[in-house]
């Protein structure tokens, strides 16, 4: 059988992040109603249930908490929570019951019966033998374990597939069993994210136990469950004071806009040392946005025009664990297109600074949107990830290039020069700090303190 992974819902009995890890992820309610069943959920359900799949995993909950044999339970449409006070404050206090295995029992159908645990692996890669159970996983049911949560969800297979009436519905399906699941093919949702599921097994456990489910009334004050509930408050734009340093090409020996290759890497060294650690501008812009977060010395280190000794300037920074971002102007001599591939995918930022390196200023309207639209489609074939900044040629700009830059599909543009406030009120001239290759290494914690 192959087929299309399908929603998750399904039976776990292993343990899951603590009640006091998943509580401290969010904020109260302590205790939701649930109007679809009529039943509530508490701490420490309430967290272990939401911080490991919640409806689509678990279902809603049949009952109240009560005492099973002397345990505290509750019971969910696809699982029946315990807890164990004696194991507080570790990953074993909230465990589920071993409801797969329990489904299983001593059922003498063929399907669950093992092949000798020395049985030679399977020639198709689309099958897996596992001796510990004596049972094959394959093609849609394998993938399906293996990207919803494999052994530690499911556990190991206890049959093979076959075909099964499911009690819920009256129809048969082809399904698999595991130590804690069981799995259900279902053609007719064939191409959807609907086409593998997992039995309710909670809900046949609630009904075997003889428990009642009626619904109750709620709570005085009880909201009812929803995501939003947990929502974080929005967070207001804001401002920063930021480094962002400006190089352009590096050699042998000093020139104004030559960095020296020792004196580059001794500046890295330095911010190293110092705790600095770089940054894209996609991440600035996301912190700005407050919709991100930046570590507590952050600097971007940005590379104009894409000159070739740019690349032994990356490969400083790769060795170093730093990224930097490269503007690159792709009609004159630049890296060369495979190196531009390498620098992204080694996690450096690319971003864009014209064909020509022209003067936006002093360019007609269609030749404005030509220079910025054909960089940024060209860049982003090449080094196969988004161009979102741009830098503008000579830092010159004014209305009519901030508004073409704009239309062009970027995110934001830097200027040359300007300080080191950025502010979300200004995200088409931020501002950059120009390195000379004169610069000694006292100018240069100067420019960065």
């Amino acid at each position: 059988m192959r087929l299309a992974v399908g929603l998750l819902v399904g039976l776990l009995a292993l343990p899951l992040l603590t009640p006091d890890q998943a509580a401290a992820q969010v904020s109260p309610p302590t205790v939701v109603y649930y109007p679809a069943t009529g039943h509530h959920v508490a701490e420490p359900f309430l967290s272990v249930w939401r911080a490991n799949g919640g409806l689509s995993i678990f279902g809603y909950p049949l009952t109240e908490v009560i005492e099973v044999d002397g345990m505290q339970v509750q019971y969910f449409e696809r699982a029946r929570f315990e807890r164990h006070p004696e194991n507080a404050g570790t990953e074993y206090e909230v465990l589920l019951t071993l409801l797969g295995s329990w489904l299983a029992g001593e059922r003498d159908h063929p399907a669950f019966t093992p092949f000798p645990s020395d049985t030679p692996p399977p020639t198709d890669p689309g099958r897996e033998f596992f001796p510990e159970t004596g049972h094959y996983l394959s093609y849609g049911f394998r993938d399906y374990w293996e990207t919803h949560g494999g052994l530690r969800a499911f556990g190991y297979p206890i049959s093979e597939e076959f075909v099964e009436l499911n009690p819920d519905t009256g129809v048969e399906y082809t399904v698999q069993y595991f130590e804690r699941a069981r799995f259900e093919y279902h053609p007719e949702n064939a191409g959807t994210f609907y086409e593998v599921l997992l039995g309710r097994i909670g809900a046949q456990r609630v009904t075997a136990d003889g428990i009642d489910i009626a619904p109750v009334a709620r709570n005085e004050g009880v909201p009812d469950y929803d995501e939003s509930l947990w929502a974080p408050p929005p967070v207001e734009p804001r401002g920063l004071s930021l480094p962002v340093l400006m190089y352009h090409r590096f050699g042998d020996y000093a020139e104004h806009y030559q960095v020296p290759y020792w004196a580059f890497e001794q500046q890295l060294d330095w911010l190293q040392a110092n705790g600095y650690q770089t940054v894209t501008l996609g991440e600035v812009y996301d912190y700005m946005a407050g919709t991100g977060s930046l570590p507590p010395q952050p600097v971007v280190i940005t590379l104009d025009d894409g000159y070739p000794s740019q690349w032994e300037a990356g490969q400083a920074l790769s060795r170093r664990g730093m990224v930097g971002t490269f503007f690159i102007t792709t009609g004159q001599p630049h890296l060369a297109d495979w190196q531009i591939r390498a620098l992204a995918d080694a996690g450096h930022e690319i971003g864009a600074h014209t064909i020509w390196h022209a003067d936006l200023t002093t360019l007609s309207d269609s030749q404005l949107a030509w220079e910025l639209t054909s960089v940024r489609a060209e860049l982003q074939a090449i080094s196969g990830q988004p161009v979102d900044f741009f830098a503008y040629p000579y830092g010159a700009y004014d209305n009519r290039v901030i508004a073409a830059t704009q239309a062009a599909g970027y995110r934001g543009a830097v200027a040359a020069w300007g300080g080191r406030w950025w502010s979300p009120d200004t995200p088409w001239t931020e501002p950059r700090i120009e390195v000379s290759g004169y610069l000694t290494l006292d100018g240069f914690i100067a420019l960065i303190r």
